[in-house]
C-alpha cells in the first residue's frame, strides 16, 4: 500500500477515537464539546409520608434556574428546569465549570440553592441536590405546665422563606439544618437572659422536636426550651451567595409546679336544709314528748365534715364524720320539758371551716 495512503487512514482513525468522548453542539463550531445532562431534585407534592420531602427542596419549589460559569467566570450557558420538566442537556466546550442552581417558588422567592464545581472532559450527567434555605422556625406544644417527673413533648417547625405565618407542610428537607435544645428560665421578653436551669431535663431531641421531663422543684418554676437552628440563609444582598445563618428561637412558657405545694382554698360555705317532715316554722308541740328534726347538709368543696344542733343555745347533737362527704343525713330529738318557746339551731361545717346554720322554734304547751 502506498505510503500516503497509510497515514491519511491513520489520521482518519485518530479523529474517530477522538470524537467518541465529545459531542459537537448543534451548528457545531468545530470546536469539542460534551453533552451534559443536568437534573434538579424537585419534589413529589403527593409524597407526604411524615410529612417530610425526600428530596432536597422544599415542596414550594416550582423552578430553578441553572447558570453555569466558565473558568474566567463569564455565563458559558443557562437553563429553567421546572417540576414538571425537571432536566435539561447542555453542550459545553471540555474545561472547568461552576454550575449554581436557584431554585425558587411561585412568587420568584429563592427557597433553595447550590453552586458546585465540575471539570467536564466527556459527556457528563449531573444531579443537582440544592439545599433549602432557612427562613424560619419555631416550636410548638400543647401543654402548659408539668409536675415533677412528668414529661412533654415540643415540635420543631422549619420553613423556607415566603412562608407567611406559623404554618408548615413539613416538607423542609430534615438533612438541611441542623439544630440544638436547651432549657432555661428567662425575664425578658425576648429571653435575651436566657439562663440554664435544672427544673427540667432533655430526655430526647430530634431534628424534629424534643422531649422533657420535669425534675423536682420548690416553688413554681418557669421554663422556657431554646431551639438553636443552623443552616443556608437568604443572601444579604442581590450580588452576593446566600450565607449560612442561625435562627434562635423559644417555646412558650411552661411552669414546673412542685408536687408538696399548691393550696386550695375552699371560701364556699355549705348548704344546710330542714326537712318539711319535721314541725313546721313556729308549731305547738306538746311538753314532754320528743320533737324530732331531720335534713340533709351538702358541700361541693371540701364535703362535710359535721353537723350540730342547739336548743335554745344548748348543743343537743353532734354528728362528726371522719371522713368529709358529702350530702349527709341528719337527725335528732328532743323533749321539751315545760311550756314556752324552744329555739333550734342547725349548723353544718365543711372541712375548710366554713359553716352555715338553718333555724327554726317551736312553742311547747300543756
Amino acid at each position: 500500500m502506498p505510503k500516503h495512503l497509510v497515514f491519511l487512514m491513520a489520521g482518519a482513525l485518530a479523529l474517530l477515537l477522538g470524537a467518541c468522548n465529545t459531542t459537537q453542539a448543534p451548528g457545531g463550531s468545530g470546536e469539542a464539546k460534551s453533552k451534559v445532562t443536568v437534573s434538579v431534585a424537585f419534589p413529589n407534592r403527593s409524597a407526604s409520608g411524615q410529612g417530610l420531602s425526600p428530596q432536597g427542596v422544599p415542596r414550594s419549589a416550582e423552578q430553578a434556574v441553572v447558570t453555569v460559569y466558565n473558568d474566567q467566570n463569564q455565563v458559558a450557558a443557562t437553563a429553567t428546569l421546572t417540576r414538571d420538566n425537571p432536566t435539561t442537556t447542555l453542550f459545553l466546550a471540555n474545561g472547568s465549570y461552576t454550575f449554581e442552581v436557584s431554585v425558587q417558588n411561585n412568587s420568584n422567592v429563592e427557597v433553595a440553592w447550590k453552586k458546585e464545581s465540575h471539570n467536564i472532559q466527556a459527556d457528563t450527567t449531573l444531579f443537582l441536590v440544592p439545599k433549602a434555605i432557612l427562613g424560619n422556625a419555631w416550636l410548638s406544644h400543647n401543654f402548659s405546665s408539668l409536675r415533677p417527673g412528668q414529661s412533654g413533648n415540643l415540635r420543631l417547625w422549619v420553613v423556607e422563606p415566603g412562608v407567611s405565618g406559623y404554618s408548615s407542610d413539613g416538607s423542609f428537607p430534615l438533612e438541611d439544618y441542623e439544630v440544638t435544645y436547651a432549657v432555661g428560665t428567662c425575664t425578658q421578653t425576648n429571653c435575651s437572659d436566657f439562663t440554664p436551669t435544672t427544673a427540667a431535663t432533655i430526655v430526647y431531641q430530634q431534628k424534629t422536636g424534643v422531649q422533657i421531663a420535669a425534675n423536682s422543684v420548690s416553688q413554681n418554676t418557669v421554663i422556657y426550651v431554646r431551639a438553636t437552628v443552623s443552616g443556608l440563609g437568604p443572601r444579604p444582598n442581590s450580588n452576593a451567595d446566600p450565607q449560612p445563618t442561625t435562627l434562635v428561637r423559644y417555646s412558650q412558657s411552661i411552669t414546673i409546679t412542685p408536687n408538696n405545694v399548691g393550696v386550695e382554698m375552699d371560701l364556699d360555705p355549705p348548704t344546710i336544709s330542714i326537712s318539711n317532715t319535721s314541725p313546721q316554722y313556729g308549731a305547738q308541740v306538746p311538753v314532754g314528748q320528743p320533737v324530732t328534726f331531720s335534713g340533709t347538709a351538702s358541700d361541693v368543696g371540701t364535703g362535710i365534715k359535721k353537723v350540730v344542733a342547739y336548743v335554745n343555745s344548748q348543743e343537743v347533737y353532734n354528728l362528726t364524720l371522719s371522713s368529709p362527704t358529702s350530702p349527709v343525713n341528719w337527725s335528732f330529738s328532743f323533749t321539751p320539758t315545760t311550756p314556752g318557746r324552744y329555739d333550734v339551731d342547725i349548723v353544718a361545717f365543711d372541712d375548710a371551716g366554713n359553716s352555715q346554720r338553718d333555724y327554726t322554734y317551736v312553742e311547747a304547751q300543756q
